[in-house]
């Protein structure tokens, strides 16, 4: 099954957001543990299909709609054949990536002089 197949076979992201909406109000009522496993009994097939998704929703940090948004338009986009799963999922890994992926700044070091005159040693005559 290709992944195109497998998001279609799944919820469209109207459905997506109406669940994620009633996670997040259960979520805000109670976030203990045994409450977000109750939840993952009501909405078994999306915690199973969408892991990832399911984890998002059920956080008790600050929920991020922005994010999620942004997801399901990657999605969308992909469903409706405008970009490959290929690139979406390097797209959004980029972003995550940039966002949340502390990035060491330190710049690489410059070849010492020593260095640069040996590899090229051959050219002097």
């Amino acid at each position: 099954m290709s992944e195109k197949e497998f998001i279609k076979d799944g919820l469209d992201n109207e459905k997506i957001v109406e669940i994620i909406k009633d996670i997040r109000k259960e979520i805000d009522i109670d976030a203990s543990d045994s409450n977000i496993d109750k939840i993952k009994v009501k909405h078994n097939f999306f915690a199973t299909r969408y892991p990832a998704l399911f984890d998002l929703s059920t956080r008790k940090e600050e929920f991020s709609w922005e994010n999620l948004n942004y997801f399901l338009n990657m999605r969308k986009e992909v469903i409706d054949n405008k970009l490959t799963a290929e690139k979406a999922s390097v797209i959004v890994g980029e972003e995550w990536f940039k966002k949340y992926v502390k990035v060491d700044d330190k710049p690489i070091p410059e070849p010492s002089k020593f260095q640069r005159r040996t590899k090229s040693k051959n050219h002097h005559h």
